[in-house]
């Protein structure tokens, strides 16, 4: 006879800050691992990790844009957060030429740091799909997300300044976009009723040598 066994339950998704806070840590390490030289396979490989990030982030940023505390009136939130969301997905859009024309590669090993990005980033779609609690809770997701942008913003220059022909345009676009979602955020976040006492925020990454800031 046949029997079958459920799967184990999936555990809990994290509270959104905690799911932003990782997010910005594994932004920073990806970023700072970028700088550095890179063969053309790790390169590609780096390619296509920010590709897959840049795709879940924005799917997540969108349900992000939904959180409605009890009590603060709807206001801009929503439309400054959807506006990062869909320049996070446009930036993702940039990358589809280099990852058609050279497929997405192997997966590493899961300690690398744009692995432990993209995992992440895919947590973050399920901590923010049904966000809640309160408005400090919110405002600190919203500015840790500002702050994994910034480090992406560096990523995506770093990975330009080292790529291939074939590759440049596609990551300039990416960050072209990327350099749009930090003003959109630091909207969301300044909507009366919207506080927070800023906590310790993490060092956004470094452009790198040459690359404009």
């Amino acid at each position: 006879m046949n029997s079958t066994q459920a799967a184990p339950a999936l555990p809990p998704p994290p509270p959104p800050a905690q799911a932003a806070r990782s997010l910005a840590e594994a932004a920073l390490a990806a970023s700072e691992a970028w700088r550095q030289p890179l063969d053309p396979a790790r390169h590609a490989q780096a390619v296509s990790q920010l590709y897959s990030a840049l795709r879940d982030l924005g799917i997540a940023t969108r349900g992000l844009a939904g959180w409605q505390p009890a009590g603060m009136p709807p206001a801009e939130f929503t439309a400054n957060v959807t506006a990062a969301a869909e320049q996070l997905l446009l930036a993702w859009g940039s990358l589809d030429g280099i990852l058609a024309f050279e497929g997405p590669g192997q997966l590493p090993d899961p300690d690398d740091p744009g692995t432990v990005l993209c995992h992440a980033a895919r947590l973050a779609i399920l901590a923010w799909r049904h966000p809640c609690g309160s408005g400090s809770d919110r405002s600190t997701a919203t500015r840790l997300l500002s702050t994994a942008t910034a480090s992406l913003i560096a990523a995506t220059a770093s990975l330009a300044a080292t790529a291939a022909r074939h590759r440049t345009i596609g990551l300039q676009a990416a960050g072209a976009s990327l350099a749009q979602v930090p003003a959109h955020l630091a909207a969301a976040i300044r909507e009366p009723g919207n506080r927070t006492t800023p906590g310790p925020a993490l060092e956004p990454a470094r452009h790198p040598p040459g690359v404009p800031e």
